[in-house]
Parts: structure tokens; C-alpha cells; sequence
């Protein structure tokens, strides 16, 4: 008789552990580059962490953006470099299937998204698929996506739940005819004949080269001045880039933009506020992205917004609420996926051992995959000048090199900035092939103690795109040595706190 009661009891018991809100020493909201690093360099630390995504693993970056356009940008550089070398041993002239690159495209995602939340749990961290919500500064709701609610209880808190496109006040997406980078990626299946980008950042760059390797006409328009309007950019590579999309076959206007779009018989009329206009099967709206913060209970826990929107944040990446982080393009800086896979390791670390380190987005490399590969690190001529150094540009060009002839790809260079006073390695670019893998040889002479010097110290392979740097700089290291200045070897960044 006393057994049924003591069953009773342990039910109860049993049934108030489990709702009993989990408790984690970090809760990450969001599965981009930003979100997944930050996650992972959580756990290496000993952490116990969650990861809650709303939507398809890996974020933008994964599904829409850098890896997709990584993957397409390779096909259409191969229809470009075969067909240059036709004549050279190649006979006959490539051209591209769309419908096929995108088929390939979906695949690659696909294979890496379904190993996604597996790599992910066997670091230790587990994986919710779910909308979460701040239900104080210390718990996280999740409308999860299979029915029901959990709560989870968390020491700290990172939000890196990314930005969308910024629609167009006169050319609002449809997802048919007037697209976002997310349309384009998800929707568009066939070429488009004619095509009008409207923005020349990294994406209309991007994808209008993507386009035009393929066989569409392409029209680009820029509101401002110059195409890639960025201060890491230097407007020397802005305008190499500009010739060569001009010489490839694209209509670049800058300085133009648009008043007014509507859809007429499978295509877009636009207006342009110089007056002129143009019809085109597809326009692709790509002047920016704003951040996503709806919904998030931001307001309720006292989270702070910038006067655009962004989750405002300190050097330490920390928010107006102390233990909740933000990362990535939730918050102002870069909106790279370089940039967020920075703030990741630092908001990690700070958020799991304390406020120690801080964001630095010199050290972060920016790369734009376009008719030209552009990399950049540390500071342009101009940001050094504005720091107060002696700026002093050593340069050189692909066109004297082996590797470049032999390809026929000589339209890039490779520039070192450094201080004319102390020769202390400041930051430099690389405009031509595998740029964005050059540039990571360039970041690491800005974090030795090396610097400049660090291009003297390397032994190279012959020929190679990087032996282009000591070929820049070995004029200045050779003056500088017969010069009778205090010299500074070290890089730029060879004495501030790394994120390991």
C-alpha cells in the first residue's frame, strides 16, 4: 500500500526536473560565421554552450552568401581564364550553363549544411532549432520549430542574428523580377538576358561579373562616385577593377541612381534620375543590409540600438547589458563574414574569461571576389596618413610577373604600406589571382615583429603570386638598411592581444 504513493511522488519529481530550465554558461542566438565561431570557441574553452538558429543552419553566409558566391565566382574566373588561353593550347571557346552552375551550387550547400549540426554537437554543443527570444538578462525563450517553448537559463548571452538586404525605395523586391541577393541564390534558376545591378559594393560586384561570365548584359549603377566606396579599399584597386568590368563588356555608371522601377511584360522598366531609362529582364537590388533585431525582446532586458539600428556595442563587443554580447553585422562595424568570424572569437573569449579582448577590424582581411580578387589588411595609405604615420607605398606589379605571364593574368598588383620614417609594416592590398589567399601572408607580416622584414625572411616557391611582395618592398628594406633612421621592425599589430 505504500509503494503507489512513493511512485506518485517520484513522477512529480521526475516531472519538476525536467521543467526546470537547462542551464549553459553561454547561449549564442544565430548559426552564421558569427554565431557557429563564437560557439565553437566557447566550448575549446571548456564551456558549456547552446545554439539556438530560427532558420537554415549557417546563416547567410552558408545558404546565400560567401560560400554560394565563392562557388559560382570559381566557375565563372575558369570560363574567363580558359577561354583567354584559347589559342595557347586550349582550342575551342567555354561557355557557361547557369541552370547547371546553380544545380552545383544547391548541391555543395546542401552537403555542408547536413554536416553541419553534427560537427557542431561533437564539439559539445547543442544545436536548437527554434526563434529565441531574451526573457531576462540571464534566459533565453525558444518558440522551437518542431511545437513548444523551452527556457533555457544562461550565464551569458551572445546575439549574432545577422542582417537582411535593404530594400530599395524605388525598386521594392518581389523575389521574381526585382531581386535581393537571397532571391537571386534561392529563386533564379535560368539567365537572365539583361540584368541591372543597382549598387557597386562587394555583392552588385560581385554578381554582376558572376552574370556577365555567363552571357548576360550587365548594367551597373553606383550612386556614388566610385565603385567598392569603402576607406579599406584603396581607390587605386576601385579603379583597376572598374577598367576591367568595363573591358569585359559591363555598362559601370557611377553616379547615378534610380527613381522608379515597374514590372511591364516579364520586365522591369527602370527610370534614372538623370533622366534616362532602360528595360531589363531582371534587376538586382543590392545597396546594402540593415540589421535583424526584431523580436529578439531587445527593449525588455534595456539592449541598446545605434541611431541605424545596430545593437550598440563596446570594444569588448559587450552590450548595453553586461553578459550579453553582439556580434557580426547585428552590430555596427564591418558586415563581413571575415569581420563577424573576428567578433566571434572575441565576444567568446570575453564573454566565457572575462572583458580582455578588443575588437580590431584593421587586422581583419576584406576580400571581394570580382573581375579582379581584391584583398585588403590593415591600413591604406590614406587611414595611415589620417594615424598620423609617414606613409610610404611600395608597389608591385603582375604584369612583371613569371607566374602571371605564363597564365595570362597580369591586370593585378600588390601593394605594401609601410612608415617611411621607422619602416613599420602598416597594412597594404593585393589586386589579381588568389588574392584572398595572398593576403593572409601580408596579415601575418603585420603581426610579426618581423614586419617588413618578414618578406626577406620567407623562402619562395618560383614562380608564385607571393613572391610579388618581397619583389615590392626590396628597394625599401635595402634604403632603409643604408639609411641612418631608427628603425621599428615589428608589424603593426605584432604587440596587440591575439584571440587565441
Amino acid at each position: 500500500m505504500h509503494r503507489k504513493p512513493a511512485v506518485a511522488v517520484a513522477g512529480v519529481a521526475a516531472a519538476a526536473v525536467r521543467e526546470k530550465p537547462q542551464r549553459f554558461d553561454l547561449t549564442v542566438i544565430g548559426s552564421g560565421p558569427g554565431g557557429y565561431k563564437a560557439a565553437i570557441t566557447a566550448a575549446h574553452l571548456g564551456a558549456r554552450v547552446a545554439l539556438i538558429e530560427k532558420a537554415l543552419p549557417g546563416g547567410t553566409c552558408l545558404n546565400q552568401g560567401c560560400v554560394p558566391k565563392k562557388t559560382l565566382l570559381y566557375l565563372a574566373s575558369l570560363i574567363e581564364d580558359v577561354n583567354a588561353l584559347n589559342g595557347c593550347g586550349i582550342l575551342g571557346e567555354v561557355k557557361g550553363d547557369f541552370t547547371a552552375a546553380m544545380v552545383h551550387k544547391d548541391r555543395v550547400i546542401e552537403g555542408i549544411r547536413a554536416n553541419f549540426p553534427v560537427w557542431l554537437r561533437r564539439l559539445g554543443v547543442r544545436v536548437i532549432e527554434g526563434r529565441a527570444r531574451l526573457a531576462g538578462r540571464d534566459q533565453v525563450e525558444i518558440e522551437l520549430n518542431g511545437g513548444g517553448i523551452e527556457t533555457l537559463a544562461t550565464d551569458k548571452i551572445i546575439i549574432a542574428t545577422g542582417a537582411a538586404p535593404i530594400e530599395h525605395p524605388a525598386c521594392p523586391t518581389d523575389g521574381t523580377h526585382r531581386l535581393a541577393s537571397p532571391d537571386f541564390m534561392f529563386n533564379l534558376r535560368e539567365l537572365p538576358p539583361t540584368v541591372l545591378c543597382i549598387g557597386g559594393g562587394a555583392v552588385g560586384t560581385e554578381l554582376g561579373y558572376l552574370l556577365n561570365q555567363f552571357g548576360a548584359r550587365v548594367t551597373l549603377v553606383e550612386a556614388s562616385d566610385r565603385l567598392l566606396n569603402k576607406p579599406c579599399i584603396p581607390e587605386r584597386a576601385s579603379e583597376a577593377l572598374e577598367r576591367k568590368l568595363r573591358r569585359i563588356g559591363l555598362d559601370v555608371r557611377k553616379g547615378m541612381g534610380v527613381t522608379g522601377t515597374e514590372v511591364v511584360d516579364d520586365r522591369v522598366r527602370v527610370r534614372f534620375d538623370d533622366g534616362s531609362d532602360g528595360e531589363y529582364h531582371r534587376v538586382l537590388v543590392a545597396i546594402g543590409r540593415t540589421p535583424r533585431t526584431a523580436g529578439l525582446g531587445l527593449e525588455e532586458v534595456g539592449i541598446a540600438l545605434d541611431e541605424r539600428g545596430f545593437i550598440a556595442t563596446g570594444e569588448y563587443l559587450e552590450t548595453t547589458v553586461p553578459g550579453i554580447y553582439a556580434v557580426g553585422d547585428v552590430k555596427s562595424g564591418p558586415m563581413t563574414a571575415n569581420a563577424a568570424l573576428h567578433d566571434a572569437k572575441i565576444a567568446a573569449i570575453n564573454a566565457v574569461r572575462g572583458n580582455t579582448m578588443k575588437r580590431n577590424y584593421y587586422r581583419v582581411p576584406i576580400v571581394i571576389d570580382s573581375a579582379l580578387e581584391i584583398a585588403a589588411v590593415g591600413l591604406t595609405e590614406e587611414l595611415a596618413e589620417e594615424a598620423g604615420f609617414e606613409p610610404e607605398v611600395a608597389r608591385a606589379s603582375f604584369g612583371a610577373s613569371a607566374k602571371a605571364r605564363g597564365r595570362l593574368d597580369t591586370e593585378g598588383f600588390v601593394e605594401v604600406v609601410h612608415d617611411d620614417d621607422t619602416g613599420q609594416l602598416l597594412g597594404g592590398c593585393i589586386v589579381g589571382p588568389e588574392a584572398g589567399e595572398q593576403i593572409h601572408m601580408l596579415s601575418a607580416a603585420c603581426h610579426s615583429e618581423r614586419g617588413l622584414w618578414f618578406f626577406t625572411d620567407m623562402n619562395y616557391s618560383h614562380p608564385s603570386w607571393c613572391e610579388e611582395l618581397e619583389n615590392a618592398i626590396d628597394p625599401y628594406t635595402s634604403a632603409l638598411a643604408r639609411s641612418d633612421k631608427e628603425l621599428f621592425q615589428p608589424g603593426i599589430f605584432a604587440f596587440t592581444p591575439s584571440c587565441k
